[in-house]
């Protein structure tokens, strides 16, 4: 992703994977400007892994699916380069590998804080664990995939502008609801690749 961003704005992108029973695995990709404002968005059509497949690679499946394949997918047709991309599905975070945009985990919200206190919330300390290190913003815990601790700040700097006028979780929401959308109106998910906001 070394493309440049087609506004002079900041953008924001969010990534996440949902599993369809009746279907299988979908991808969505949103990307939203510092207003929340939706600048582009990408789904996938459904991917089922195959019983071979779900014996073969174990518990590698997760990740090279929701990782490699559909997180991969949705980048490389991305337009925009956001300056973070927020995840709330652990198993996408393998795709910082492959793009030189940082990530995070939003993984749940604490106790409400009051936008004044963002701002010393930026300089919280980062307490490592074995997989990921993790980040407390905005009263959210997030955690950036293990060996990318350098982008812990690019992250904070992101995030610092995004929580004026966004609560981190809530397009997560928005993508689900597209999502669901898509398989409504095309079936099976599979005529809503592609859409532009």
């Amino acid at each position: 992703m070394s493309r440049q961003s087609g506004s002079p704005d900041k953008s924001f992108g969010y990534l996440t994977a949902i599993e369809s029973p009746e279907y299988g695995y979908f991808g969505g990709y949103l990307v939203v400007s510092q207003l929340g404002r939706p600048l582009e968005f990408h789904c996938t059509a459904p991917i089922r892994p195959s019983r071979a497949q779900q014996i073969l690679y174990g518990p590698t499946l997760e990740p090279y699916l929701l990782g490699e394949q559909i997180s991969g997918a949705l980048l490389n047709v991305a337009k925009l380069t956001p300056c973070v991309i927020l995840t709330d599905c652990e198993a996408t975070l393998h795709a910082r590998e492959r793009f030189a945009v940082p990530m995070a985990m939003l993984l749940a919200s604490r106790e409400p804080i009051e936008p004044d206190e963002i701002e010393s919330q930026s300089a919280t300390a980062f307490a490592s664990s074995p997989l990921r290190s993790e980040l407390t913003f905005g009263g959210y815990q997030l955690q950036v995939p293990f060996g990318y601790e350098a982008d812990e700040r690019d992250v904070t700097a992101a995030l610092t502008i995004l929580s004026q006028h966004v609560d981190l979780a809530e397009p997560f929401a928005r993508i689900r609801d597209a999502i669901r959308e898509a398989q409504r109106i095309g079936g099976r998910g599979t005529e809503a690749h592609d859409q532009a906001a």
